[in-house]
């Protein structure tokens, strides 16, 4: 989470969706103060106690076939795990989860169904839709793209439907009121 305390804007930060790449851009840009620890991915829900008001409020959501890919492998890249995406899914699905890295990506859904977020901005669309935030704050320095992963499509992972199917059950919340689908 960020917040911006002189324009009253807070930005939830969701993982494998831009967030560093959001967060730093209004640290460095607008004087915003990024929260860290069990409040960096904190969902409004749970940082009600700790906050009056959000003021205006926005996150990123991302296509969540392509968000779990990309958890996976930032996870492969730091060498936290050492398993195929075949297995790592294959764990998830007969619920042999392990901490923090062999699990399922926290849903999307328990940030963006609440009403504390006025704006989401698609990953897939990011740099035109973040032009909303940078109006906003009145600054148009570009969005530079942070921890950003070199893997191919996420289509090329899901080599079992029942890969597939596993995520549009898990999120199937968000795939409907986000609009996703595993082609898209």
């Amino acid at each position: 989470m960020v917040r911006v305390e002189d324009l009253n804007i807070t930005f939830f930060h969701l993982p494998k969706n831009a967030g560093s790449s959001i967060a730093i851009w209004l640290t460095d840009n607008v004087g915003g103060e990024e929260y860290h620890n069990e409040l960096r991915h904190a969902t409004p829900e749970n940082l009600k106690p700790l906050f009056d008001d959000f003021g205006w409020s926005f996150c990123c959501v991302r296509n969540p076939w392509d968000r779990v890919v990309s958890f996976y492998n930032f996870f492969k890249e730091q060498r936290k795990i050492f398993i195929s995406f075949e297995e790592y899914m294959d764990y998830i699905i007969n619920g042999d989860w392990s901490g923090k890295y062999i699990r399922p990506i926290t849903p999307q859904s328990l940030t963006i169904n609440d009403k504390d977020v006025d704006y989401i901005i698609k990953y897939e669309n990011l740099i035109e839709d973040f032009k909303v935030v940078q109006n906003k704050v009145n600054c148009y320095k570009p969005l530079q793209h942070i921890n950003k992963a070199n893997y191919t499509k996420h289509g090329n992972y899901y080599t079992k439907n029942k890969y597939i199917d596993f995520v549009a059950e898990y999120y199937a919340e968000e795939i409907a009121s986000l609009g996703y689908s595993f082609g898209g």
